[in-house]
């Protein structure tokens, strides 16, 4: 009797459990989203949404998940996640300082920054910042390197978007412009223009889906994304979505 008491109550624990799990499911995933091309593209009408959005949607259809997802300043939406109100981001990179707030999911992409040149500057040297010290420089203001730029006492000028950096480099106003590898390519390709720059790397980082610990589903949705990745990077769809944007 006793045996059958509890085979009730494993039974009826079980049917708890997955009516938890198919409530997981079927509560939209909110992201927060800030523009970023070619990697978030904000209002893109019929054209590209962007290499982390493209692949962020395919990792969440394979795991039957619906995402809702908005674009946000960058510190409006860090703050919207750690809160708890939102509960990930399209994408950041790993800062000890996070690990308070965030789970990282497994690695989304690599970020490569470093300095595109005039024709007419040569850099021999480029181990540090630092080594950008005797040029002029142009940055995007509000990018992690236009900081970097500022705190190393180099002479900066600011632009809103990398299309303009290209406009300050084109026009000989600057020596260099210090970036992102791929949002100035991107910016580049929209001009219908290629191999006019020459790049190069100082640095490359890796970046991850980002969620807020305070997340009911945190953890659930970090298995279903990293399951997602493993399987498109497996069966070819993830580097498909990166060589569209190139």
């Amino acid at each position: 009797m006793k045996k059958r008491h509890v085979l009730v109550l494993w039974a009826i624990l079980l049917l708890l459990f997955s009516k938890v799990a198919i409530a997981d499911k079927t509560r939209p995933v909110t992201m927060a989203c800030s523009s970023f091309p070619p990697y978030k593209i904000e209002n893109p009408g019929a054209g590209p949404k962007g290499i982390d959005v493209d692949i962020m949607l395919e990792v969440f259809a394979l795991a039957e998940r619906t995402v809702d997802y908005k674009f946000y300043p960058w510190k409006r939406a860090v703050k919207l996640v750690e809160q708890g109100k939102i509960d990930g981001l399209c994408g950041c990179s790993y800062h000890p300082d996070r690990n308070q707030n965030f789970i990282f999911s497994d690695i989304l992409g690599q970020l490569s920054q470093g300095v595109f040149l005039s024709d007419k500057v040569s850099l021999n040297d480029f181990k540090s910042v630092a080594d950008l010290k005797d040029l002029s420089v142009a940055s995007v203001r509000g990018y992690a390197v236009h900081k970097e730029l500022i705190e190393h006492g180099i002479n900066t000028h600011e632009a809103t978007n990398d299309d303009e950096l290209l406009t300050l480099l084109e026009n000989g106003r600057v020596d260099a412009i210090y970036s992102y590898r791929d949002t100035v390519l991107f910016a580049l390709a929209n001009r219908g223009e290629s191999g006019h720059v020459t790049y190069r790397e100082f640095v490359s980082h890796p970046y991850y889906f980002c969620f807020s610990k305070k997340s009911d589903q945190a953890q659930n949705i970090i298995n279903d994304i990293n399951r997602g990745l493993r399987i498109i990077r497996h069966n070819g769809t993830y580097e498909k979505i990166r060589k569209n944007y190139q």
